[in-house]
């Protein structure tokens, strides 16, 4: 298989774990040859319709099997949808895929999707979101055709899992936090009730935990506050604490996550979270994360974690930290969107999707209905 990868960046080097996925599946014999054109800095440099035109010729001259439209919901870039039709008119035309990594709206509440990503997943023959739930249903209605769950995952190259030894590490908090106090003007949209229930949850640990709280993140005015984190010393930043506290969810549509809590987990720290319907699918509830429902019960469970035998506690977290390093990464997820692709070609362009990062208690035929949204 022949894939055109246009990724969300402005260079190659902006998601270094894409490219070294690429890399390793062509030297498995996955894929047989990639081009990574990062869409971003082609159009700064070149122009939108240049950007599109390039993507229609290099298909024409290379045939491409694979064309993957990564992230592709950047506001305000020019309609795809003439592009998207090119491509699918050619003699030998390649499977379009596209991926959703936000936590859009999944309601009527602003702000809702990207017109670019509703226009690209109306034609696209897969889309690969990190929510379901409501949130494909509203993708079914705009017309999106093949919608299929996928969790974000950990950069293999910037991360790794940590082992920690209680007994020499040097710990700076008994809690980290990292996130920002980023809300809005609009009262009415979910980003801005969403970092109201953030400030509401730094308000909680700060009360509770006062200066043996790490809180990192922009916009925070408390003693405990640290300023913000460059993103490859989030891990670092994690190890400082006892326990990580997630940031609360943007989205509480089936599975959502951003890529923070596989940063969290791998780090070899404790991890409690906010749970969100089915993410225990994902993570082992008590084992890999500890999920609560509520900020009370948060740190009800935070302050048992910090009275349990460290010994005993990091131990599980280190296998928790492994657990994402063996099942979560970006290579993972390359490598699962290249086999759905692939499934699909050989079933008659229709979806045949084996899932491999479910936990392996859980019951595939029934899950599929839930990670699975078609026309």
């Amino acid at each position: 298989m022949k894939v055109l990868f246009l990724s969300q960046g402005k260079q190659i080097e902006d998601h270094p774990g894409w490219q070294d996925a690429l890399e390793k599946l062509k030297l498995e014999g996955e894929i047989s040859e990639f081009t990574n054109l990062p869409y971003i800095g082609y159009a700064q440099n070149h122009g939108w319709e240049a950007f599109y035109n390039e993507v229609v010729t290099k298909c024409k001259q290379e045939n491409y099997d694979l064309v993957y439209f990564h992230y592709f919901h950047l506001r305000g870039k020019p309609s795809p949808k003439k592009c998207l039709q090119k491509l699918l008119a050619l003699q030998n035309r390649p499977v379009i895929i596209t991926s959703c990594g936000d936590g859009f709206s999944d309601n009527w509440r602003s702000p809702g999707y990207p017109n670019d990503f509703k226009e690209i997943s109306q034609l696209a023959d897969i889309t690969f979101s990190t929510q379901i739930g409501k949130a494909a249903d509203k993708m079914l209605k705009w017309g999106a055709k093949n919608i299929v769950y996928i969790p974000h995952g950990m950069c293999q190259v910037r991360f790794k899992a940590h082992k920690i030894n209680p007994e020499n590490h040097n710990f700076d908090y008994d809690v980290v936090f990292i996130g920002s106090r980023n809300k809005g003007r609009n009262f009415m949209s979910r980003n801005w009730k969403a970092a109201n229930e953030r400030e509401n949850l730094v308000k909680a640990l700060h009360q509770r935990y006062g200066n043996k709280l790490g809180l990192f993140g922009n916009g925070w005015n408390y003693s405990s506050s640290q300023g913000p984190v460059p993103f490859n010393k989030q891990q670092h930043t994690f190890m400082k604490g006892r326990i990580i506290v997630g940031g609360n969810p943007y989205s509480y549509s089936d599975y959502y996550a951003s890529n923070r809590p596989f940063f969290e987990i791998s780090s070899g720290i404790p991890t409690v979270e906010l749970s969100v319907p089915r993410l225990n699918k994902i993570f082992r509830d008590g084992d890999h994360v500890y999920f609560e429902n509520n900020f009370k019960d948060l740190i009800k469970r935070v302050d048992l974690l910090l009275d349990k035998d460290p010994n005993e506690l990091y131990s599980q977290a280190a296998q928790a930290g492994q657990y994402i390093e063996e099942k979560h990464t970006q290579y993972h997820r390359m490598r699962f969107k290249i086999d759905t692709a692939k499934r699909y070609i050989q079933n008659d362009y229709k979806l045949n999707v084996s899932f491999p990062f479910f936990l392996p208690e859980v019951n595939l035929a029934e899950e599929y209905q839930f990670a699975v949204k078609t026309k």
